[in-house]
């Protein structure tokens, strides 16, 4: 295949994806709107976990809410547990640099100083995420097993597939994407509250806290969430068509052993009992004479006679 075909290809697939989510104003608030709320945010990525199991050509309904929210918090839970897995090494390497006397701290301050220095930490660490974990976490959305985010052999064979230059790629474009909406979202804060000094007490704590929950969340519900529906509609797009290996069957069930002597003569009685009526003993006696019966004419012993009835039912 020509170089990045398929990174092209799965690009202008996305694209339109997103541009069909613009054109429906009202599946892409609905989006905007509940990916500010936290928790209630499940529900976009609950969404988005659909995009990725489904790989629909068109944006697909925004509806049944409770089911979307049991998603997202599934999703929730799988990239949990794999933070927490994955935290351990990069737990160690700090630790390692502190023993070797390296501030990372005072590292990690001044890279986040700066507007330049937050967006080069940002970028870096999104793609990262996105190169080396993103494909175990479409293949859980594919799935839905929690366990599968932990495949990391399905998933990299499916970057293999689809070529490793070529998810990179698509990696680097959408955290070109997602640089500007950073960028506009750090550039919007609004000014510090003018509240110090000028009134005291609760009221000052009240909206000293007000003002920094809107320096915090004012910029996404202005400007970031629709734009950040888009660069995610995108990004998931991408990881839906990743030619991710097909889930291995379920093994099938253990055979079921066949019933014992015991078995079958208590189910003949109750066959009786359901279809004459009557008392247990009298059930066991009609049985009893069926089974003398088939004996004679068939020359069979007992647990013979038992199972010829027995496959008659």
């Amino acid at each position: 295949m020509a170089s990045l075909e398929r990174a092209r290809g799965a690009l202008a697939e996305s694209f339109r994806f997103a541009a069909a989510l613009i054109k429906d104003v009202r599946k892409l608030l609905t989006l905007a709107l509940l990916n500010i709320i936290p928790i209630v945010n499940w529900i976009v990525t609950g969404y988005f976990v659909r995009v990725v199991r489904r790989n629909p050509g068109e944006p697909l309904e925004v509806r049944e809410f409770g089911e979307l929210f049991k998603e997202g918090f599934k999703f929730f839970l799988a990239v949990l547990l794999l933070a927490i897995v994955l935290a351990i090494p990069f737990w160690l390497v700090a630790l390692a640099l502190m023993l070797l006397r390296v501030n990372v701290p005072e590292l990690l301050k001044a890279a986040n100083e700066s507007l330049s220095g937050r967006l080069l930490l940002t970028a870096t660490v999104e793609f990262a995420i996105n190169l080396l974990l993103g494909p175990a976490i479409g293949l859980y959305m594919k799935r839905g097993k929690i366990s599968e985010i932990f495949a990391f052999g399905d998933a990299w064979r499916a970057v293999l597939g689809f070529g490793v230059a070529d998810y990179a790629f698509a990696c680097l474009v959408v955290m070109a994407l997602t640089c500007p909406v950073t960028a506009l979202s750090s550039i919007l804060l609004p000014p510090p509250p003018l509240t110090q000094g000028r009134v005291g007490g609760l009221a000052e704590a009240l909206l000293i806290a007000m003002g920094s929950i809107w320096r915090a969340y004012a910029p996404s519900w202005l400007v970031s969430a629709p734009l950040m529906v888009l660069v995610n509609a995108i990004y998931y797009k991408v990881l839906a068509q990743l030619p991710y290996p097909t889930a291995a069957p379920p093994p099938p069930p253990p055979p079921t052993p066949p019933p014992t002597i015991e078995e079958m003569y208590e189910r003949l009685v109750d066959r009786v009992l359901r279809t004459w009526g009557g008392t247990p003993e009298r059930a066991k006696a009609r049985i009893e004479s069926s089974i003398r019966k088939v004996m004679e004419e068939r020359g069979v012993s007992r647990d013979e006679a038992v199972r010829m009835l027995y496959e008659q039912l």
